[in-house]
């Protein structure tokens, strides 16, 4: 038997009504990383739920928590080096970077950047 199977044998035995489940209150999920954007002093990141957090970034990289976003996530930010680009196109190219966003759930998501990268490389564990 399934595990939602057991849930609604013991709150149907227990008296309780369905709404008192978190599955049929719509509990909401916790929101993924929907993409990010990392420039030489500034990484954003966009949540599927529409969120946008941003954080200041040091040339070399770095990493903490995002400040003023509706979620608690982490990021490790490791820059292998600047794109050769850079000097002629600033912040319009990405350095060559790994980013690791962990969210409130302790789930670790993965990018390469520049995003030509990510097709090499899985975007999730």
């Amino acid at each position: 038997m399934t595990r939602i199977g057991l849930v609604l044998l013991t709150s149907l035995a227990l008296g309780l009504p369905l709404s008192a489940l978190p599955a049929a209150a719509g509990a909401p999920w916790p929101a993924r990383v929907d993409g990010i954007k990392l420039t030489s002093d500034r990484l954003t990141v966009r949540f599927t739920d529409g969120a946008v957090c941003r954080s200041t970034m040091q040339p070399e990289g770095g990493m903490g928590m995002f400040i003023d976003c509706p979620h608690q996530a982490r990021f490790d930010v490791r820059i292998q080096r600047q794109n050769w680009l850079k000097p002629a196109l600033g912040d319009l190219v990405e350095p060559y970077a790994t980013v690791a966003i962990t969210s409130e759930d302790g789930r670790v998501e993965r990018f390469k950047t520049p995003g030509s990268r990510d097709k090499r490389y899985p975007r999730y564990d």
